[in-house]
């Protein structure tokens, strides 16, 4: 409003003759137009904005006016409230509206965070959907290697127990499931034979497809709660499987439990290493610990 206006003809000069250009008479009239239209731009520009700024004096102006004449009837209102001894009750009504207006904010938040939920949920439940789909048409895919898996389950299974277990693989929304249908799979020992039976399954498809680290290590735990007849057939099937697909198959057991039981045609000697672990001298134990 006070600092905008057009720049004099007398600059424009200057910078014109600072550049060795001689400006013609046309081009300096048609500059006074241009200079008498630019101020006209200006003064009904100003004047427009002193109308809106007087505009908005009036405004605050109202306003004060209006905060006055209510800070008044706030200050009868609480002189009549201390008069009648009804301030605390004000006061205590005021505290409980603060907190009632506190629990709304967290039932608003409660709500919004129920509704991110929700529509969450819907995501998830639509991408479990695709996912379910696509395992579907993976197993369709891969149904000849689930086959051959099952039947090499079913396989050592067999040559372990009189009635082999099975092995079943199940598409469902939370992918993949493995069952194992065999007598007795409540017991402990049946299911780590379960185990067993699985990981030779694995060592024969990877040797078919030429994959893998080429052994099998299986700690003594795995034969935990197993009958000692079947943990020597086990270690017959372990010893067959590993001669057949070429594979090392090591076992790490204490030799009571190893040696307690035997079955024919298989002499766990002849595949015992030759390395003793013992602390009955100052020499033993294993890479300088003793136990």
């Amino acid at each position: 409003m006070h600092s905008e206006s057009p720049p004099p003809v007398g600059e424009l000069e200057s910078i014109y003759a600072e550049a060795g250009i001689a400006l013609p008479g046309f081009a300096v009239k048609r500059y006074d137009e241009v200079r008498l239209f630019h101020e006209s731009v200006i003064r009904n520009r100003r004047d427009y904005l002193s109308g809106e700024l007087d505009s908005a004096r009036q405004r605050i102006l109202a306003r004060d006016q209006e905060k006055q004449q209510l800070d008044e009837r706030r200050s009868m209102v609480m002189n009549l409230l201390k008069s009648h001894g009804a301030l605390d009750q004000f006061a205590k009504l005021q505290s409980e509206t603060g907190r009632k207006e506190v629990e709304v904010e967290s039932l608003r938040q409660r709500f919004s965070a129920a509704e991110q939920l929700e529509g969450t949920k819907n995501e998830l439940d639509i991408e479990r959907n695709r996912l379910t789909l696509r395992l579907r048409g993976d197993f369709s895919e891969q149904k000849e290697r689930l086959s051959n898996a099952i039947l090499a389950f079913e396989e050592t299974s067999k040559r372990l127990y009189e009635s082999a277990g099975s092995m079943t693989v199940d598409e469902t929304s939370n992918g993949p499931q493995f069952q194992f249908p065999m007598q007795g799979s409540r017991s402990k020992g049946i299911k780590n034979m379960q185990i067993f039976c699985f990981d030779m399954m694995l060592m024969r498809l990877c040797a078919k497809r030429g994959i893998g680290p080429g052994f099998l290590v299986h700690d003594s735990h795995l034969f935990d709660g197993v009958d000692g007849r079947q943990i020597a057939s086990a270690l017959k099937v372990g010893a067959e499987t590993a001669e057949e697909l070429g594979f090392q198959y090591i076992v790490t057991m204490n030799e009571d439990d190893a040696f307690k039981e035997t079955t024919p045609g298989f002499n766990i000697h002849n595949h015992t290493l030759p390395v003793v672990l013992t602390d009955a001298q100052d020499d033993g134990g294993l890479f300088g610990f003793r136990f």
